[in-house]
């Protein structure tokens, strides 16, 4: 039985859609198909075809733009909406469960504010290996299905390339969904929406209390940003209607990881105050869950999910030491001793400007002693210190399946983006392997284990997609 395609969200919330007719790239060739994505969809050999036809643009009915607003830099925005993505509707996996599939760049749609409604394949291609770099490391986040490519241009600050990215999901509700109902008195659609995205990610609690419910949200959101400061991520527009409720990564931009560990830097070039630098993440988190709640004060009393706010930062604190501890090996131990080591090697990686992923495996390579130590007081302080929270045994086995020895950096991603603009994708399959731990030859994976030269370093990144 071929895969079925349905439309539920846009049958149930007809007031929050607009149906679009994708209009497919000219000359599109699926670049690259996540062969392992589509499996966990259920989706039999025999029936790929069908699927990949989907992400072509050829679906087998109309999609839906949805209807959203949101904070931008802190200021509400009116008009917003999905202006190039177009939910081609739901398909079941063989666990029931259910997954939106979006096409992202299928031409204009009705809230695209006079834009083109296409995508380039310089940051489709960047969300694909973003968001499937992050799956890989454990970090909450959409998938990427596939990416096709095109010659047809699309003008941003240069001619570009156009592309599609079919972006796989739990939900695409966001923040902003729940800010227009709320700006829009949409009370009816803002209680059945609420009963969606609960029967969609977390069923145990659709007949739940609101304020436990919340507590999903608030919850899976301080763990997805703990994960990212755990990791060097920074998302680069934490607006609200770039918010997932389901506290997936979602709508990559100008996105980054580490190379040098410089934590003030600005690595959004329209960010001029720095709002969504990477220290400030988790309290734009929180600023973000407060409109939310906000919003929800339509269809609940204003001050029911005021306490559910005050768990944040903790939910925060233990997920982000949960995954420190794995980083460093510190499985034992008291908490507070082990964000205060935490903390000092946090100290030493900005002190030092050591590479971001690299440091935790430099840290590995000293304890097996295949590296000298540094030849620095504070830092054969704290390996003392260190060691001893260990009994002398720090967890290494834990530390090299948690560490990841191949990092997303943008000098390589650069490097992938201009051979895929010639047409070449040799280059983004090695990498794209490198990244998610497939098998790789040694001078491969070589490659692309090397940081970025002092020439190759980024410092500042464009929203344009």
């Amino acid at each position: 039985m071929s895969p079925v395609l349905t439309q539920e969200y846009a049958k149930t919330f007809p007031n929050l859609v607009s149906a679009h007719n994708i209009v497919p790239l000219e000359g599109p060739r699926l670049a690259l198909f996540n062969q392992p994505l589509a499996n966990q969809l259920g989706v039999k050999a025999a029936d790929i075809n069908v699927l990949r036809e989907w992400c072509l643009g050829n679906p087998p009915t109309s999609g839906h733009a949805q209807k959203y607003v949101g904070h931008q830099f802190g200021v509400f925005n009116p008009d917003l909406g999905d202006g190039r993505g177009v939910l081609l509707g739901e398909i079941e996996d063989e666990q029931a469960q259910i997954w939106d599939l979006h096409l992202k760049g299928a031409g204009p749609t009705a809230y695209s504010r006079g834009g083109d409604g296409r995508a380039v394949l310089r940051s489709s291609l960047r969300e694909y290996f973003a968001s499937e770099t992050l799956n890989h490391w454990g970090i909450a986040t959409t998938r990427a299905l596939a990416l096709v490519s095109s010659q047809q241009g699309v003008q941003r600050e240069r001619l570009e390339p156009g592309a599609m990215l079919t972006r796989v999901a739990k939900t695409h509700v966001r923040f902003g969904h729940f800010e227009y109902c709320y700006s829009q008195r949409l009370v009816t659609e803002q209680k059945q929406l609420w009963q969606h995205v609960m029967q969609r990610c977390w069923p145990q609690l659709t007949d739940a209390e609101p304020i436990e419910q919340f507590r999903a949200v608030v919850k899976a959101t301080a763990e997805m940003i703990a994960d990212w400061q755990a990791f060097g991520f920074i998302h680069g527009v934490m607006n609200t209607d770039n918010m997932s409720i389901c506290g997936d990564t979602f709508d990559f931009g100008p996105y980054t990881v580490f190379d040098t560990f410089i934590p003030q830097q600005i690595f959004n070039h329209t960010d001029h105050r720095g709002r969504y630098s990477f220290l400030r993440q988790p309290s734009v988190g929180l600023w973000n869950l407060q409109r939310l709640s906000q919003a929800l004060s339509l269809i609940f009393p204003v001050d029911a999910l005021a306490p559910v706010l005050n768990e944040y930062e903790d939910f925060l604190q233990q997920r982000y030491l949960g995954r420190m501890r794995k980083r460093l090996g510190l499985m034992h131990g008291d908490d507070s001793v082990a964000f205060k080591r935490v903390g000092e090697w946090m100290g030493l990686m900005q002190r030092f400007e050591w590479d971001f992923q690299d440091s935790f495996i430099m840290l590995q390579d000293i304890i097996k002693g295949d590296r000298a130590m540094p030849d620095d007081d504070l830092f054969k302080e704290w390996y003392e210190c260190y060691m001893a929270d260990n009994d002398q045994q720090p967890q290494l086995g834990v530390m090299e399946t948690t560490n990841p020895r191949v990092s997303l950096r943008n000098h390589h991603l650069a490097q992938v983006i201009a051979q895929a603009e010639q047409g070449e994708w040799t280059a983004a399959q090695s990498y794209l392997a490198a990244l998610t731990g497939q098998s790789l030859s040694v001078d491969e994976l070589s490659h692309w284990q090397q940081p970025p030269n002092s020439n190759e370093q980024v410092t500042s990144l464009s929203c344009s997609s």
